[in-house]
This record gives structure tokens, sequence and C-alpha cells, in this order.
């Protein structure tokens, strides 16, 4: 099967998005192999569906929220129109709404509207300790403040999280000061990446680091090692009213790849 797809470089976190058509069933598979191509070097897979209505869509190999894809998919859709607006507005997995995405070309820079947060909990206690997560539609980030920890202690994570909370996806944080290092879990392919950076990740650990804060906008810069992502949270009357991510992009020409069918 030839597939024509484009490799997205948000801030380090290789995303593929495949333009060919496929069936919804096949996309766990179809993204296993891509996945596998070590010379792409991607860390996940969106598929950009375009519908009867004229409408494009983009869902997430997982059926997952990402905002680094979600931003990178504004950047695509507004270099590939003729017009290439400065704002666009997507339709994307794991978001009931569709979001903004503030795209500047010449800069190579997108910035996107982010959903809620629904809730924070309080994890049981993992080894002595007890983390946060950060509730998202489609998908749960746990922060934890400390250094990476080893794989088995992110398993143990994503287990007890997967308890109190069902999700598409989840991640797991690990926070030091301004310095994250991202693991996500996708559960519909079962793929558990250290990724190069986090996109809704980044915006659980600005709306951890915000919480319980006065009225106000706070901004973070999280350094990640694909690079730097900056999430922003606005709170009024003790809420989260507002939440926005963004970073550099750059995204290839299109290519054409052949996986088994």
């Amino acid at each position: 099967m030839k597939l024509r797809i484009r490799r997205a470089d948000p801030a380090g976190n290789i995303t593929l998005f495949v333009m060919s058509k496929a069936d919804r069933k096949d996309y766990a598979a179809i993204s296993n192999q891509l996945l596998a191509m070590e010379e792409i070097g991607a860390e996940q897979v969106g598929f950009v569906e375009y519908q009867d209505n004229g409408k494009v869509h983009m869902q997430m190999m997982g059926g997952e929220f990402c905002g680094n894809a979600t931003r990178s998919f504004g950047y695509l859709m507004s270099m590939l129109s003729t017009e290439k607006p400065s704002e666009v507005e997507v339709d994307v997995s794991g978001s009931a709404e569709p979001l903004k995405a503030e795209v500047d070309l010449e800069k190579g820079t997108s910035r996107t509207q982010m959903p809620l947060p629904v809730e924070i909990v309080e994890l049981p206690k993992i080894q002595g300790e007890t983390y946060s997560m950060v509730v998202f539609e489609g998908i749960c980030h746990i922060i934890v403040k400390s250094a990476p920890g080893e794989q088995d202690f992110v398993d143990q994570v994503i287990q007890v999280a997967e308890k109190v909370c069902p999700a598409d996806a989840y991640g797991v944080m690990f926070l030091e000061g301004e310095k994250m290092t991202p693991v996500v879990n996708v559960k519909e392919n079962g793929s558990m990446v250290w990724e190069s950076s986090c996109g809704s990740g980044s915006m659980g650990a600005a709306v951890y680091l915000s919480h319980g804060k006065e009225d106000g906008t706070y901004v973070y810069e999280l350094h990640q090692p694909g690079g730097v992502i900056e999430a922003s949270v606005t709170i009024e009357n003790g809420k989260v009213i507002q939440c926005k991510m963004g970073g550099p992009v750059v995204i290839s020409d299109e290519m054409t790849v052949e996986i088994g069918g």
C-alpha cells in the first residue's frame, strides 16, 4: 500500500500526517508500520480526513488529543491554502469543539487554543508518593516533579491512572523547574514513547503550575528534549478559562512511502 505523507516537526515531536484516504479500522496498524520506519523517526501519526461537507478533520492514531499535532495541522492547513490565513479553525480528535490555531508562516510558528482541563485529581500513593493528574478530554497527564524515572515506574503510574480515569492516552510529565521530559502512552495501538516534546503535556504542566493562583494569565516556557514550548493559562474567578500552547513548526514536502497492505 502506498501512502502520501508529510513529516511535521513541532519542537522535535515528529508527527506524520497521512494525506491518503484510509479506513479508521486500519489506523492503528498503519501507524505501527510508519512508526517502525527508523529513517523517518516519527513519534506519532495523524490522519487527514477530507469530509463530504468540504471540511477537513485530523484524527490521531488512537483517537486521542495532541496539542503539537493540532498546531502542526493548523500550520499545514494555512500552508496549503491559497489565502495563507494567520488564523485557522481546526477540527481534531479528542476535542469536542473546533480549535483556533494562530499561524505565522514567515516565522515558522504556530500556537493553538487548547481544550480546557476537566479536573485535577490526586492519584493513590505510588511508591509512597502522591502525584497529581491533569485530566483533559481524550488524554490524562500525570505530573511527576523529579528527574526522569525508569520505564517500570512509568508503567506503574499509568496502570494506577487507568483505574482512576479511563482515557485514550496517558502522559507522564517529569518536571524539574522549567525542564520537562514527556512520556506518552496511546492505548489504541499500545505505543509508549519518550517524546521529544509534548504539547498537551506542556499544557497539563502549565495548568498544574498555575493551580490555586490568583486571577491572571500565567506563561511558562517548558524546555524539552526537542525544543521549547510556551504554554499559557488564564484564570478568572478561580477557574481556568483559556489555554494556549505554541512554538516552532517545520513541515516537509509531500512524500510517498510503501507499507504492507
